[in-house]
């Protein structure tokens, strides 16, 4: 029976793990529809450093970011070229390999099965997670790296856990110090990932402050526990220097790029308000994103719904009751006995130091508040708390029934297990809803196509398309006079992504600036694509001084979205 069991479970976890696999890699080439600025410059400055062989730990520009994403995006270009889906492959690669780090690091716990699968396909179908896996933003990578430096840390403590106790009873000396390196090299490993995620996104910053809260309580719940985890936490910090060193050192001697970004939205700033005032503001206005209205902006978020849909979001709160409870219980536990032995009070602590630190990053800025992108790492914390009430369900279920106090007739044992399983069904249709909202509501919005710039990574491969002449322009509705401008060097850069690298060959002028242009284009071979939006009158002067040139409409078409794009040649 456990082995029919066990393998129904595999089969239950390859089916969520291929879920989470298809959905990030599934027309990863048109959805989003387009590329934002942002995603385009990083492109840029990935290409570039590829190019000149210039990888950078920091890139000063834009802001300034860390350069770890950037360079791994320089990698997915070499190996599938310049295009969508090389920009967007190494966002989806994370986004499922959290997914798996996300189950690992539940099974640490010795929650049931039920509790890590549901767990799993929640994080698995999430469109808050979804919809960033997609996105060529480096944010990404501080959910992944969250939960695989837990994952590490977890497993390194569960199993020197043992390893003490067999020291304690005396048994193989020799053998469990053997097993004792092999065992702290875990810590070795979660350190290192730990400072790694230092090169992420500004938001990661806050991390470690996660472990000094955890430290802080395992010194209180676990008798000794400096004494016997000295070595562990000794490697921990070892690993977290060696990774974190280098831009440690990069910052030390460039403080401003540490500063930068983080200045120009911080709360300390904000306009009419006080510190508290801004404080008070930004926190309601994250807190309550999960369940009443959500991020705004349309790259992050469809039509300002709740970042947690309203099943998911009835068990997150219930989730983050029961963790707070069982912490609360815990400590009281503490206070008669030598040691915490409540089997949720792990699981509930990490949740509950993962959500309120890296709550900090958003509640800390004032723009564009709620900002989803801003508390991306509370994402393990999420999916843990909407887990937990699957597990204590289990366990109230199982105690009803082994309790000597409790009769409860069979049509009633019956009655439970039905409802059981149709909460289980609610739980998963509402994953697969938000597949729907997803691939069909969002990707299909008109909004959506305009926040990733749609019209211009349509114009970038229309022109991509183009033969090339000897003299090819790209007219701009800019209201600044620019006569013959690289068109490489304009701050488009969504086109110069998109039509890379032949944009390279073209030049800009603007409206303002078409009688000039007829001083010197060349007619007898030259091509003119105007920006999408601009008509075709506003060539009228070029008409009339090349009469060999002829307009032509190009149509570029994405999912439901249609470019209409002229070109004169």
């Amino acid at each position: 029976m456990k082995t029919k069991q066990k393998t129904k479970y595999l089969i239950l976890l390859t089916i969520i793990l291929l879920l989470a696999g298809i959905v990030r890699f599934w027309k990863l080439n048109n959805i989003p529809p387009g590329v934002w600025y942002d995603e385009a410059y990083n492109a840029l400055d990935a290409i570039r450093a590829e190019e000149n062989h210039d990888w950078k730990i920091f890139y000063p520009e834009n802001y300034g970011r860390e350069g770890l994403y950037i360079n791994i995006l320089s990698l997915s270009f070499k190996i599938f070229g310049i295009n969508n889906f090389a920009l967007r492959f190494p966002g989806a690669l994370i986004g499922f390999l959290t997914v798996l780090g996300f189950y690992l690091l539940l099974r640490q716990f010795k929650l049931k099965r039920p509790t890590i699968l549901l767990g799993s396909f929640a994080l698995a179908t999430s469109f808050y997670h979804l919809n960033f896996s997609r996105i060529a933003f480096r944010a990404i990578l501080v959910p992944f790296l969250l939960v695989w430096s837990f994952y590490f840390f977890y497993k390194g403590l569960r199993k020197y856990a043992m390893v003490i106790q067999q020291k304690q009873n005396k048994h193989h000396l020799t053998e469990t110090s053997q097993i004792a390196g092999k065992v702290l090299a875990n810590f070795l490993l979660a350190g290192l990932i730990t400072g790694l995620g230092l090169h992420t996104y500004i938001a990661y910053r806050v991390a470690p402050l996660i472990f000094v809260i955890l430290l802080v309580f395992f010194i209180i719940a676990y008798p000794g526990f400096l004494k016997h985890y000295k070595k562990a936490i000794a490697l921990f910090l070892i690993g977290a220097i060696l990774s974190a060193g280098p831009l440690l050192w990069y910052f030390y001697n460039n403080p401003s790029a540490f500063t930068g970004r983080t200045d120009a939205v911080s709360i300390f700033n904000a306009p009419d308000m006080s510190f508290l005032q801004a404080f008070s503001k930004s926190l309601i206005y994250h807190l309550q994103s999960f369940v009443l209205i959500g991020d705004q902006n349309q790259r992050h978020n469809y039509n300002g719904l709740p970042l947690l849909p309203a099943v998911w979001s009835l068990f997150f709160l219930i989730g983050w009751a029961i963790s707070a409870r069982e912490i609360i219980l815990g400590l009281k536990q503490r206070l008669h006995q030598k040691r915490i032995s409540r089997k949720l009070f792990s699981i509930s602590l990490l949740s509950q130091a993962i959500f309120w630190t890296m709550l900090i990053p958003g509640v800390l800025s004032l723009e564009g508040i709620p900002h989803a992108l801003r508390i991306i790492g509370v994402i393990p914390a999420l999916f843990i708390f909407i887990a937990l009430p699957f597990e204590y369900l289990q366990n109230l279920y199982l105690r009803l029934k082994k309790s000597p106090f409790y009769k409860i007739r069979l049509y009633r044992w019956k009655l439970m297990q039905v409802s059981f399983v149709g909460l289980m069904l609610t739980f998963v249709l509402t994953g697969f809803g938000q597949l729907y909202l997803y691939f069909q509501l969002w990707a299909n919005n008109p909004q959506t196509f305009e926040a990733f710039q749609g019209d211009l990574y349509a114009l970038g491969q229309i022109i991509k398309q183009q033969p090339l002449k000897k003299e090819n322009y790209i007219l701009i509705d800019s209201t600044t006079p620019i006569i013959n401008v690289p068109a490489e060097n304009s701050g488009e850069k969504t086109l110069v992504f998109s039509a890379y690298p032949i944009i390279k060959d073209y030049r800009l002028f603007s409206l303002g600036a078409v009688t000039e242009m007829t001083k010197t284009i060349d007619c007898s071979d030259s091509q003119i694509v105007l920006k999408p939006g601009l008509s075709p009158d506003n060539l009228q002067v070029i008409q009339n001084y090349c009469r060999n040139l002829h307009l032509e409409k190009e149509v570029f078409t994405n999912l439901n979205n249609k470019v209409e794009v002229w070109i004169l040649k």
